[in-house]
């Protein structure tokens, strides 16, 4: 086998993990919308069946809407990524980079967004925030949500590397 063929096995691996990946943590975002109308509707609902309960649901609406959005959005990010690396072709290494990296922003944003819906400080911050006083969801949230963001630029511009080399061999 050659280097080329080698670096298209990698790419449609890469390219299947990231789907899969992608795929559950949209899910994860899609069902983060019956939190939101929970929050909304103060009430357990899902028609006809409504239970309704003493306690407020957990979270907020803001944080309910962003779990939601923001996890659809990094599921498709991570898909979007993965139909590119059998465009780019990037090496190995980069392969490896682009494809574990996103793997863990899509895993490590979802936990950042479902910790700080439930933190008293947004998540922001490991200590205490004007809004509110440092928790262990909090700063759960804050180190693995804060600890992605490298990975996720690395992955990105490797795409944008890759293709930018496919574009000058054109």
């Amino acid at each position: 086998m050659n280097h080329s063929d080698t670096l298209q096995r990698a790419a449609e691996r890469g390219r299947s993990r990231l789907l899969m990946h992608g795929a559950i943590i949209a899910v994860i975002g899609l069902l983060s919308g019956f939190g939101l109308v929970f929050v909304i509707l103060e009430s357990v609902t899902v028609w006809p069946l409504t239970i309704p309960t003493d306690a407020p649901f957990p979270g907020s609406e803001r944080g309910w809407r962003v779990a939601h959005v923001a996890g659809v959005m990094n599921g498709l990010m991570m898909m979007i990524i993965g139909f590119a690396l059998v465009h780019v072709l990037p090496g190995l290494r980069a392969q490896a980079w682009i494809v574990w990296g996103m793997v863990y922003t899509g895993w490590g944003n979802t936990i950042f967004f479902h910790c700080a819906n439930v933190s008293s400080n947004r998540g922001l911050s490991a200590g205490t925030t004007r809004f509110g006083e440092a928790d262990l969801a909090g700063m759960v949230g804050y180190l693995v949500g804060g600890s992605t963001i490298p990975f996720t630029v690395i992955a990105v511009s490797l795409i944008g590397l890759s293709a930018h080399r496919m574009l000058r061999r054109a």
